[in-house]
C-alpha cells in the first residue's frame, strides 16, 4: 500500500480558503472550534487542518505516481501560472503560521528496496516552509521482534 497526502494545520486556517486556493476538495478537513465527541463527551478542536490524500485516487504501488499528484495537486496543472498556487500556499506558511507537512507512507514485499523522494520534490516542499514525514515498511518489517 502507498499514498501520500497534503497535510495543512494551524490555529486560525480556514479549510474553505484552502479548498479555493487548492481548487479541490479536501479529504478531511475542519475549523478551530468546531466540536467533536469523545466517549460521548463534546470536544472543541484547538486547530483547523485540511489533509488531501492521494490514498484512495491514485491506483497505483508507485510511490513517485502518489508524489506526483501531489505535485499537480500544490503546482496546479503545468502552465505559465503553475507558481500561483504555490505561492498562495507559501504565504498561508509565512504570513498566517500554518503548518505544511507531506506524510508519505509506503508498505512493500520483503527485501524490497525502501522508495526514495525527488530532490525536485523535497526541494518544492522545503521552499513553501514544509517538511515531509515517511512511514516506510517492508514485510520483514512487521516480524521482527524489538
Amino acid at each position: 500500500m502507498t499514498y501520500a497526502a497534503i497535510v495543512l494545520k494551524g490555529e486560525h486556517l480556514d479549510p474553505d480558503l484552502v479548498s479555493a486556493i487548492m481548487e479541490r476538495e479536501p479529504t478531511l478537513s475542519y475549523r478551530r472550534g468546531d466540536t467533536y465527541s469523545v466517549k460521548g463527551r463534546e470536544q472543541e478542536r484547538r486547530f483547523g487542518l485540511w489533509v488531501y490524500s492521494t490514498r484512495n485516487i491514485v491506483a497505483s504501488g508507485s510511490l513517485k505516481k502518489h508524489l506526483e499528484a501531489l505535485e499537480i495537486a500544490i503546482l496546479g496543472l503545468r502552465s505559465a501560472w503553475s507558481e500561483k498556487r504555490w505561492l498562495k500556499m507559501k504565504a498561508l506558511v509565512e504570513d498566517q503560521g500554518v503548518e505544511l507537512r507531506i506524510d508519505v507512507f509506503w508498505y512493500g514485499p520483503a527485501q524490497s528496496e525502501f522508495p526514495h523522494i525527488s530532490l525536485s520534490f523535497q526541494h518544492l516542499i522545503d521552499e513553501a516552509g514544509g517538511s515531509i514525514q515517511t512511514d516506510f515498511h517492508r514485510d520483514e518489517d512487521a516480524t521482527q521482534v524489538a
